[in-house]
């Protein structure tokens, strides 16, 4: 047992625990920025990421305490953006790594510096201590704290030693918001192309348990249907079909890497088709599941950019390739079936394919019979 002098563990640094947090909770910028003005005597705290692109500055990302949010209605012009004289390259890099005040950024006699603090004290900021790193990838990452323009006092020593203490965990947590923000908005994209898919996609563990489904696959999965999600979980129309897929289910788990399992449920036109097959995760199953009576979407644009075909080649080879006979087809153009069989030599010949069921293999295989046509194909 220790019976040494107790130790005092040290406070926690409030900021930089707001700070961190940033990334998941964006608010909590505004929060640590609060801190800092409170900490520093600063009446407004702003955070820029910026990148240089044609020698001027682009903003990229900012962030602001609570005061100036509000004072700042709409974004100040020559103050919030490239026009600010501080992010002319020039001085950017004289402020580069360090703490920095005006007077480290311009010249004496540059007529820059009035010209900007006449428009500063129109939005009642005075005196100006910041921080400036090269974050990577060409992004600059610069911290702007202001005096109220009323405030005759200045940053004393103490102040300059928090920003610079301060100014590499402000880079990390930039980082982590960035990195965050950027995978939200790949996953935000990745959501949009699955919902395009014309078949359902779902992830889910040996349970049944559903952890996440494309647009198309809750559709299928509705109430009335064969395959229904109660909660979070599947469930056939029986506890007999509940079984089944669950059975399929931990085959596929025991079957990683060792290819794919198909199943049946339900009867008829509101049958559905399941494909199973175990993810990288041990825990995570896919499944790829569409209805019996399911008609594919196949835009004549779509296979006209694939095949280089004409328009009304391009309708009767859609038309074949979801059943219609060259007969069917000609009598619904109101062309006579001497046309039709034409154009299908001409499609033959375009294609490669000489039989007609090669036709529809190679238009069932194509990207066009696996997005739902719902928006508009674009050609060649």
């Amino acid at each position: 047992m220790w019976n040494g002098p107790s130790a005092q563990l040290s406070k926690p640094d409030e900021l930089l625990l707001d700070l961190y947090a940033s990334a998941a909770q964006p608010s909590r910028w505004v929060q640590s920025l609060d801190r800092l003005c409170a900490s520093t005597g600063a009446c407004s705290a702003v955070v820029q990421a910026f990148r240089f692109e044609e020698g001027r500055a682009r903003i990229l990302w900012s962030a602001r305490d609570s005061r100036t949010l509000s004072r700042w209605v709409m974004e100040p012009d020559g103050v919030a953006d490239g026009d600010n004289p501080r992010l002319d390259h020039r001085r950017v890099l004289r402020g580069l790594d360090r703490v920095a005040w005006d007077e480290t950024l311009f010249d004496p006699d540059d007529e820059a510096r009035p010209m900007l603090q006449q428009r500063l004290a129109t939005l009642g900021l005075g005196r100006f201590l910041g921080t400036l790193q090269d974050v990577g990838r060409g992004v600059y990452l610069g911290l702007a704290l202001h005096r109220a323009v009323q405030d005759t006092s200045d940053f004393n020593e103490q102040h300059v030693n928090r920003l610079a203490d301060l100014a590499p965990h402000l880079g990390q947590a930039f980082l982590l918001t960035d990195q965050l923000q950027a995978s939200v908005e790949r996953d935000g994209r990745l959501r949009e192309l699955m919902d395009s898919l014309c078949f359902g996609i779902v992830l889910c563990d040996e349970s049944g348990r559903v952890q996440w489904s494309n647009r198309s696959a809750v559709g299928l999965l509705g109430p009335d249907a064969a395959l229904t999600l109660r909660g979070e979980h599947l469930n056939g129309r029986n506890p007999a079909e509940t079984q089944r897929l669950l059975a399929e289910l931990a085959r596929a788990r025991r079957a990683v890497g060792q290819g794919v399992g198909y199943l049946r449920v339900g009867q008829g036109a509101q049958a559905l088709h399941v494909a199973v097959q175990a993810a990288g995760d041990p825990s995570a199953l896919m499944l790829v599941i569409s209805s019996a009576s399911q008609v594919l979407q196949l835009p004549a644009s779509a296979l006209e950019s694939l095949f280089g075909l004409t328009p009304t080649e391009a309708r009767l080879l859609g038309a074949i390739a979801t059943g219609s006979t060259v007969e069917d087809y000609a009598l619904q153009r109101g062309v006579s079936v001497g046309t039709a069989r034409v154009q299908l030599k001409q499609i033959q010949t375009k294609t490669g394919q000489r039989r007609q069921s090669d036709l529809v293999r190679l238009v069932l295989s194509s990207a066009a019979a696996h997005l739902s046509g719902s928006g508009q194909a674009w050609g060649r």
